[in-house]
């Protein structure tokens, strides 16, 4: 096999599936594990990949996702090898996309990380009855402020945990302007990627809502990678609802730059 991977999250679940040696090409925003770009040709972003750089390395798989990669490049690459389209929209569907993945790719291991992901999603479902519902904004982008809406895994993989998304329009990741309109959270997120919030931030959105509600860091990867990080983060989660961990996916340290 030569595998393609235009998803970062997929890339690090190819790796921990043993294909490592069979993955010959990868974005540049595939940063897990490190050293990939040693091993594997980088073959441009999620959303300007170079088509015929791809085709070069003649690969005989290729994974995209249908929300970060674009339609037009998706049916290039279909027109000369084989592709798969995952778009998991909660950790709820990151089992059935794994067994897809391992059918594709013809491997067996994976169905162990789909196995214990359901299992995880149910005992965390248990636990988290008993915590309080909190509110929250999850900030993805500066320059325009943009959120990620109820809509979003993100959203969906915090609701796991009992967390309530005040935003909820049709557009998935809206831009916002302040005075804030509607309600008000009781927590912000800023998440470390896809932009890297950093203190400044903080200032900047102050200067614009003096009174904003508490802002915590959170882990982009932890909260939006789907694939066997997914894993890790269920297991983080399971922590927290048994209160052998006061910490999630975040915390108040939010780098200085």
């Amino acid at each position: 096999m030569r595998i393609v991977s235009l998803v970062p999250s997929l890339t690090h679940l190819i790796v921990d599936l043993g294909l490592r040696d069979a993955l010959v090409g990868c974005t540049n925003f595939c940063i897990e594990p490190p050293g990939l770009q040693r091993t594997a040709t980088l073959c441009g972003g999620t959303k300007d990949p170079n088509i015929d750089q791809i085709a070069n390395l003649k690969p005989t798989h290729v994974l995209v996702n249908e929300e970060e990669n674009k339609p037009e490049h998706i049916a290039a690459l279909g027109a000369f090898t084989n592709v798969l389209n995952t778009f998991p929209k909660s950790p709820e569907d990151v089992p059935a996309m794994i067994r897809d993945i391992c059918s594709f790719l013809g491997v067996q291991d994976g169905h162990n990380y789909a196995g214990q992901i359901d299992t995880l999603i149910e005992e965390i479902k248990t636990l988290a009855t008993g915590l309080p519902l909190k509110t929250f904004m999850y900030f993805i982008w500066r320059n325009p402020w943009m959120i990620v809406s109820e809509d979003t895994y993100i959203s969906r993989m915090l609701a796991l945990l009992g967390y309530r998304n005040v935003c909820q329009t049709e557009n998935r990741y809206p831009e916002v302007s302040f005075p804030l309109q509607g309600e008000i959270p009781e927590a912000i997120f800023f998440s470390t990627e896809p932009f890297p919030f950093r203190r400044r931030d903080i200032v900047s959105l102050k200067d614009e809502w003096p009174s904003h509600p508490p802002v915590l860091k959170a882990d982009g990867m932890l909260c939006s990678w789907y694939g066997s990080m997914l894993i890790k983060a269920l297991k983080e989660a399971n922590k927290y609802c048994r209160g052998e961990s006061q910490q999630l996916f975040f915390s108040m340290d939010v780098p200085e730059s």
